[in-house]
């Protein structure tokens, strides 16, 4: 069998990889878990907000490019020594893939802590969206349920 060509295998990563990408919009969006379900709404004020990272994502793109990649980029030897040293590249391809898909999808997120209307403390934390930081000082509504916790910002 002739080895996968390193232009190819490129190709077939970045094709892959673009698959998991998705394209900003300019209303909210909900998980499709969270249609149809209720959510107890209340009101609160920030007393602190925090920025944090939320950890991305890890899939069978990011290993399975990365392991595709690595072979390639290994491939050329020839007996049980070429093979090993593809093996290797395609499992150090796999481990830089995973870990790169990671470090591509993390998100910039704020926790979020809250005074609620009943003198009650709740913490969030959100991944920042188009609509903007929340700040400390502000009136915000808290909704909970569908899977998750939001916080808006009251104008």
């Amino acid at each position: 069998m002739k080895p996968m060509s390193p232009l190819l295998a490129v190709l077939v990563g970045t094709v892959a990889f673009s698959g998991g990408c998705t394209f900003p919009s300019s209303t909210s969006i909900y998980d499709r878990s969270s249609a149809g379900r209720s959510m107890t709404v209340d009101t609160g004020d920030v007393i602190s907000v925090r920025d944090v990272q939320v950890s991305g994502r890890t899939t069978i793109v990011g290993t399975g490019g990365g392991a595709l990649v690595g072979s390639a980029a290994a491939s050329g030897g020839s007996g049980v020594g070429g093979a090993v040293v593809q093996a290797a590249g395609a499992v150090g391809g796999a481990i830089l893939g995973e870990a790169s898909e990671e470090a591509l999808t993390r998100q910039n997120a704020q926790e979020i802590t809250i005074r609620m209307k009943s003198g009650e403390t709740v913490v969030v934390v959100q991944e920042v969206r188009h609509e903007g930081r929340v700040r400390a000082g502000q009136h915000v509504q808290v909704l909970q349920g569908g899977g998750g916790t939001t916080v808006r910002r009251l104008e």
